[in-house]
């Protein structure tokens, strides 16, 4: 018993780990591609600024289906709520495909390009973050947390 017990939380934390929060942000100041610019963040957990500063970005377009970012259908905004979300397509790496749309009528479960769900993406704010570099303000509110196998260092990792 004590042996199936110890397996059941490992795996949980196992699992627990693999999860990662979608925070919608805004650089501004003097940054390397202008004033003011909207990035995607993924991180397992609350960010510090250090995480912030170092965080791989993707940024907000029109349309994902041949380049990487994210594109966001409805209320896309910082101070929108996350429920006003429609549909959010994350176009994070080609090599490996990570690849996902999630929609607001099909319960926010990760859909990849090949219709399988790999996951499901809670609305879940009530974090943000406010951090200043230098001349560069990051600003950032929590939209999802995603729970899949998936974990940040994999995704970022990615080309």
């Amino acid at each position: 018993m004590k042996l199936s017990v110890a397996f059941l939380i490992s795996c949980a934390a196992a699992l627990a780990k693999a999860n990662f929060d979608l925070y919608l942000g805004q650089e501004s100041g003097t940054t390397p591609v202008g004033d003011v610019h909207e990035t995607w963040n993924i991180y397992p957990n609350d960010p510090s600024c250090s995480d912030v500063e170092n965080s791989r970005n993707w940024f907000g377009r029109d349309d994902v289906s041949k380049q990487t970012g994210i594109r966001c259908k409805g209320g896309c905004f910082g101070g929108s709520a996350v429920t006003d979300i429609e549909e959010l397509e994350m176009h994070f790496t080609n090599d490996p495909l990570y690849h996902f749309t999630i929609y607001r009528d099909r319960n926010y479960d990760m859909y990849g390009t090949d219709g399988q769900v790999y996951g499901n993406c809670i609305p879940f704010p009530g974090n943000s973050y406010s951090c200043h570099r230098g001349q560069v303000i990051y600003d950032g509110v929590r939209k999802f947390r995603c729970l899949t196998h998936l974990t940040v260092p994999q995704i970022e990792s990615g080309n």
